[in-house]
């Protein structure tokens, strides 16, 4: 049996103007789309989710500025989303400037009341602010750790050095007592030789 290949008919002028068309209604329609998502793009960032002077202080490491600056904006706000704001910035302005623990957990007191008055809303605040500072003071810490180690390293070397020492004092007096016995046993025989005398 012949192998019988079926051939395509060529396209008709008809249908080649139809996938032309199809083509360009295609192309029209992705065209169209892109514009559409275009026209859809979000607005630009309200002007509270731009840096403040407070944040760009802070992200300077201009540390000092940055706390006047958000507490200046914490007492003058007036909107309470602009007052928690500024209490996120001074919170992280506080742990990140903390040298003593009490200054930490006053910067942690702050975050938590700031975390209280956000409630369930979005996170708005610069989460680099807080990067930050718990990176500074996770470095903080380590190095306080570090310090405590040789500090402890250094104590257990003078303990040991003491105990040493304590250790030749007491064969030292050991040693003086054998001789002050011995002296008085020489003085005893000398008194009664002298007696004798």
């Amino acid at each position: 049996m012949p192998w019988i290949h079926k051939m395509r008919p060529l396209p008709t002028r008809f249908a080649r103007l139809s996938r032309c068309a199809q083509a360009v209604l295609i192309l029209y329609l992705l065209l169209g789309s892109s514009c559409a998502l275009l026209s859809q793009a979000p607005p630009p960032a309200p002007a509270h989710q731009l840096a403040s002077d407070a944040e760009l202080f802070f992200l300077k490491g201009e540390y000092q500025d940055a706390l006047s600056e958000f507490q200046r904006e914490y007492e003058t706000a007036l909107a309470a989303e602009d007052r928690n704001q500024a209490l996120y910035g001074l919170a992280c302005t506080q742990i990140i400037t903390a040298r003593t623990d009490l200054e930490l957990a006053e910067g942690i007191v702050n975050l938590q009341k700031w975390d209280e008055e956000k409630g369930t809303g979005p996170f708005q605040e610069n989460r680099r602010l807080l990067v930050l500072a718990m990176k500074q003071q996770g470095e903080v810490l380590v190095k306080r750790n570090r310090e405590q180690q040789r500090q402890g390293n250094r104590k257990d070397r003078l303990i040991a050095n003491q105990k040493e020492q304590i250790a030749q004092l007491t064969v030292t007096i050991e040693m003086l007592q054998k001789q002050l016995e011995e002296l008085e046993a020489i003085d005893e025989n000398f008194q009664v030789k002298r007696k004798t005398l």
